[in-house]
């Protein structure tokens, strides 16, 4: 009974982070995007509107709530890949050196062409009209979207969406800054697609400056034309397979303008938008070195564990008075077992003074800093920690 609890416990605090960062991810990504194109940047975007937008007063409402339910499934998904990366049917690798800089991007592009697959081919299917109804109808309630579409799905076409990452991490190994840039970039994508106005450049003749990726007008058409324009980041599924709308290139030239320096600014801010989208799921991945508890108490190394090598434990190096904490000794591993779900380090956290274990959270901030978080029930305290070679720097610079 007590192993369920504990099990039961673990996947709620999981969850509960995972939902927070899925949150988080969407409210930049579709409040974000909306803030900037739909309402500070209108006047001057005004020739790049995408027809006439009369968006009715319930629309966004709906499409939030409809949202929370898709961020709940995916944050499902994201708990999934966590204990699926416990278990060792997923590989989510900590140190890019181990599969090489190369990999790293290799993998990080792959993320992204075959997102962009099983999404035309999943989007596809659902518009098969037995399926339409239960999987995809209210996406396309919103006939004129807004980036609060993003996310608004029916649960059957979240559950398709969300299982794509576990399943793809199934065989192909993964650093969490690979996942990072996948999540960012998919929801900055979705916001963009959904914004109505047309911010991608066109070349002198009117066609699309970058013709293999899809536009904000070929994902609006879809809306208006529910059986063409299905692919999601790239055009080329839709050449392929003939399901492009054949007057996509005339209605992207009434509205695509040449770049100009008002567009390049633009593009700057909204390459600092996905940065924040970044920064905002973002925690450090890996967790090594000696870290000292406040007071200089104890001094512990982290490492990756000697059992699990994608886990770490924290190992006690240094003591200031052993009196003070009387039960723990030079070698005790006072923090085993710390698993990254995707955003922070998780597993049971010991207070160097009590020798009793509660769960929590080691999250690196910057370069030499630690804030460790301990709950008992809904009682939760914190805890900074230092790195050993800032103390060293800062006794350099004092003497």
């Amino acid at each position: 009974m007590t192993t369920v609890l504990d099990a039961t416990t673990q996947i709620a605090a999981i969850y509960s982070d995972v939902f927070g960062g899925d949150l988080m991810r969407y409210m930049l990504g579709a409040g974000g995007v909306y803030l900037l194109i739909n309402t500070v940047l209108s006047r001057r975007l005004a020739a790049q509107k995408i027809g006439e937008r009369p968006i009715p007063q319930e629309q966004i409402c709906r499409e939030v709530l409809a949202s929370l339910r898709t961020v709940a499934i995916f944050a499902a998904a994201g708990t999934t890949i966590a204990f699926g990366e416990r278990s060792g049917l997923i590989a989510i690798y900590h140190d890019i050196a181990e599969y090489g800089i190369a990999y790293f991007w290799i993998s990080t592009a792959l993320l992204i062409l075959l997102h962009d697959a099983w999404f035309y081919w999943t989007h596809r299917a659902m518009h098969y009209p037995p399926i339409y109804r239960r999987f995809h109808r209210l996406h396309h309630r919103s006939h004129r979207p807004t980036p609060f579409t993003s996310y608004s799905f029916n649960a059957g076409e979240a559950v398709v969406n969300g299982v794509y990452l576990p399943l793809v991490l199934l065989v192909l190994p993964a650093h969490p800054l690979a996942l990072l840039i996948f999540v960012s970039h998919m929801m900055f994508r979705n916001a963009l697609a959904h914004c109505g106005y047309e911010i991608f450049p066109a070349r002198r003749d009117g066609r699309p400056l970058f013709g293999w990726m899809t536009t904000v007008t070929h994902h609006d058409m879809h809306h208006a034309h529910a059986g063409r324009n299905l692919g999601f980041y790239f055009s080329w599924w839709d050449r392929w397979m003939g399901t492009e709308h054949p007057g996509y290139l005339d209605a992207f030239r009434r509205v695509g303008q040449p770049l100009s320096p008002s567009s390049l600014r633009v593009g700057m801010v909204l390459a600092i938008l996905l940065l924040a989208l970044g920064a905002g799921g973002a925690m450090a991945d890996d967790l090594q070195g000696r870290y000292a508890a406040p007071g200089l108490e104890i001094i512990v190394e982290f490492a990756p564990c000697a059992a699990d090598a994608s886990a770490r434990c924290g190992t006690v190096v240094w003591i200031w008075d052993p009196s003070g904490v009387p039960q723990w000794q030079v070698g005790d591993v006072i923090l085993p077992g710390l698993f990254f779900d995707g955003r922070r380090w998780k597993g049971q956290l010991t207070s160097p003074r009590k020798d009793r274990a509660n769960r929590g959270t080691v999250a690196p901030h910057g370069p030499d800093l630690l804030c460790l978080k301990g709950c008992a029930g809904p009682i939760c305290q914190a805890q900074t920690w230092r790195s050993v070679r800032s103390l060293a720097r800062a006794l350099e610079s004092a003497s």
